[in-house]
């Protein structure tokens, strides 16, 4: 008998929602030998604000990386040139190398400020792009941008 109880419970719960607030209706059976319904309230979190990156034919969405320290910084740019499918001699990279040692040629270097732009959510001027060369101006660019949004309390208008 006590199944069938269950089982019709299981059947007839509610959720209700209103806003960002869930409310779940519960059964309670020392509530219900008295005869009132009790019910839980469930707060969401909000959710924070993602990026919509499209990657391989798919929109994906994740959240800004936060580099704050310089040694942080100068190990996200070699990982990502690391990981960029054309470096030759991935080993031998380091912040003073330039990109054409490592078989990396201008449009390679378009490819990854385009990475760091999607990934730190900055937007690089074409202006910039040129003077893009080594795995240090990267770097530089990325520790610039940070101070400018410290100090300044406010994103860099490119």
């Amino acid at each position: 008998m006590l199944s069938k109880t269950l089982f019709a419970f299981a059947r007839t719960s509610q959720v209700f929602k209103a806003n960002t607030t869930v409310y779940v209706s519960a059964y309670n059976f020392a509530a219900a030998a008295q005869g009132t319904e009790v019910s839980t309230k469930v707060e969401k979190q909000p959710k924070k604000k993602d990026i919509s990156a499209y990657v391989d034919g798919q929109i994906i969405n994740r959240n800004q990386l936060v580099l704050k320290k310089e040694e942080d910084i100068d190990a996200y740019v070699l990982k990502t040139i690391r990981n960029y499918f054309r470096t030759t001699n991935k080993n031998g990279l380091g912040l003073e190398s330039t990109l054409l040692d490592h078989g990396l040629d201008s449009l390679d270097s378009i490819e990854l400020a385009m990475q760091v732009e999607e990934d730190l959510g900055y937007t690089i001027s074409a202006e910039t792009l040129p003077v893009l060369n080594k795995v240090k101006h990267f770097s530089n660019y990325i520790k610039q941008i940070e101070a400018f949004k410290q100090e300044s309390k406010r994103e860099p208008l490119a």
